[in-house]
């Protein structure tokens, strides 16, 4: 009786699994593609940019940044397509009646390989940035992030207080935007501002 109930839970397992896959890789594909792991470069550069004569960039310093993000755009955005074919090579294995098991955690090796190589992009042109600045440059540049995010939990204190008691700084972000469905207009306003320069 129970090499038979065990049995069937074998049977069972990979197609929970593909249906789990299945389910989770379009939320997954749509938070990569939003930049939901935290701002892109882009974003970066238009803070910077903003913010030059409050953090006292130099034109020569701001020409630099500008040249570090140009390139860091150019290979995140060959990235991208090679990481939303990744996604379309995914959904077309699960769409089959009986996908390859090996072919499927192959694929999604694949994905999370591309991933990995664009969060590690994003991560070199943000150390190549942080030399070009001084420490007090650096330590405004924090007290900017630190008024932005104070100027976010005012603005959804109440949406903080019910879903994200516990989170700071990305995660409280991260959070906000995962109950976008519940969120007050004031605070979907806060999300967004972040998101401008």
């Amino acid at each position: 009786m129970i090499a038979a109930v065990c049995a069937r839970a074998r049977r069972r397992l990979p197609l929970a699994l593909l249906c789990a896959i299945a389910l989770c890789l379009p939320l997954r594909r749509a938070a990569a593609e939003s930049g939901a792991h935290g701002p892109d470069d882009r974003h970066y550069a238009a803070q910077l940019e903003a913010n030059a004569a409050r953090l006292g960039l130099s034109e020569a310093t701001m020409e630099q940044l500008r040249a570090i993000f140009a390139a860091a755009d150019a290979d995140r955005d060959a990235l991208r397509t090679q990481l939303r074919a990744a996604h379309h090579a995914m959904r077309t294995l699960l769409s089959e009646p009986r996908p390859d098991d090996g072919a499927v955690m192959q694929q999604a090796d694949v994905i999370g390989g591309l991933e990995t190589v664009l969060l590690k992009q994003r991560l070199r042109a943000l150390l190549r940035v942080r030399p070009l600045l001084t420490n007090a440059q650096l330590a405004e540049l924090e007290k900017l992030r630190a008024e932005r995010l104070a100027a976010l939990s005012a603005a959804c204190s109440n949406e903080i207080a019910g879903a994200c008691p516990d989170a700071h700084g990305r995660g409280l972000i991260e959070c906000l935007r995962r109950q976008d469905h519940q969120l007050s207009t004031t605070c979907r306003d806060g999300l967004s501002a972040l998101r401008s320069p």
